[in-house]
């Protein structure tokens, strides 16, 4: 019988802040502002550092264990069933927790021409996990709608969450309404769109309409939908503000939530997504045959500060080099 506990109607989501200072200080913050919904992943390396602010906020009495709901995941690498178990229980040691609140698999591992393998023997293995008590809730994340048509078909215990990009401007609408019919909640990662709704006319004249900012305009947007968003930050005010983005009382209009819906088809993060897939992300053999990935500008800097080039490019990784230690080439990649 699956827990039935209701969740926190936001989370902090944790990617891509790093191991060390800068994760322990952004989850304290988190947690001593009110976020309750921790989101992290074996993929982010970060749970150490989780689970010391997790700690000491506990031993501070900021908050018990049973008020925090702590997500992971098992990325694409280690999926399978003896890969999953052992990658849980790392991640659970790592982070100095009894239990997960949610375990998800990260992806359909999309590339895979045999996804469907590797997505049932790992969700076997999350079924296990369930059983024994190492993660209260299972699900997925980043399915698309044939991925979780396959997996209801053969799971013994639903799915009760898929985690997605969902913003205004990537709404998934088939995905969220299947999800939907079959009872499977929503966690919406992206929720800001790395910053691009700040520069959408429509979410910006929205916002001053309301008096408020435009993260208030697309995580209103969220929870009136229905949605659990994510949102992150490893500034301190920044988490503040989009924690009150939350508890504000203002309300989006249906007119105006009409207008924000209108916005599906906009800019997007460009991953984990039906038919478009980053370049670096999909090897020759793909069954994916048609992808479309972003176009960027790459400006290289020396020593970080002189710009020593501009090239129009296909990419994906931020790059740094390093000489002894030393960073002496930065390649910064923008939206083109």
């Amino acid at each position: 019988m699956q827990n039935t506990t209701n969740l926190p109607s936001i989370g902090f989501g944790t990617y891509p802040i790093p191991e060390g200072e800068a994760i322990i200080n952004a989850t304290t913050w988190a947690i001593e502002t009110g976020f309750r919904l921790i989101d992290t992943a074996n993929s982010y390396d970060n749970e150490v550092g989780i689970g010391i602010a997790i700690k000491n906020c506990i031993e501070n009495g900021i908050v018990t264990r049973d008020e925090l709901f702590v997500t992971s995941k098992v990325p694409d690498w280690k999926q399978g069933y003896d890969s999953t178990i052992k990658c849980c229980k790392e991640s659970l040691k790592k982070s100095g927790l009894d239990y997960f609140d949610l375990y998800l698999i990260h992806s359909p591992y999309r590339q895979n021409e045999n996804w469907q393998k590797s997505v049932i023997d790992t969700y076997r293995a999350l079924e296990t996990l369930y059983r024994e008590g190492l993660v209260k809730r299972i699900g997925v994340s980043n399915f698309g709608l044939k991925h979780l048509e396959f997996l209801l078909s053969e799971a013994q215990i639903k799915p009760e969450f898929n985690q997605l990009e969902l913003h205004p401007q990537h709404q998934q609408r088939e995905v969220v309404k299947y999800c939907q019919e079959h009872n499977i909640g929503l966690i919406g990662w992206g929720t800001l769109n790395q910053g691009r709704i700040y520069k959408n006319h429509i979410i910006q004249e929205l916002a001053a309409k309301y008096g408020v900012t435009p993260a208030d305009i697309a995580i209103k947007w969220s929870l009136q939908k229905g949605y659990i968003p994510l949102v992150g930050s490893k500034n301190k005010k920044h988490i503040e503000e989009n924690y009150h983005s939350y508890v504000i009382t203002m309300v989006i209009s249906a007119a105006d939530i009409s207008l924000l819906d209108s916005l599906d088809g906009g800019e997007f993060s460009n991953g984990h997504h039906e038919g478009i897939q980053p370049i670096k992300m999909v090897p020759a053999n793909s069954i994916i045959k048609e992808y479309n990935p972003a176009t960027y500008t790459r400006i290289y800097k020396l020593f970080g500060l002189l710009p020593i080039l501009k090239e129009k490019k296909l990419h994906w990784n931020k790059t740094k080099w390093f000489i002894f230690g030393i960073p002496v080439l930065k390649i910064i990649k923008k939206d083109y």
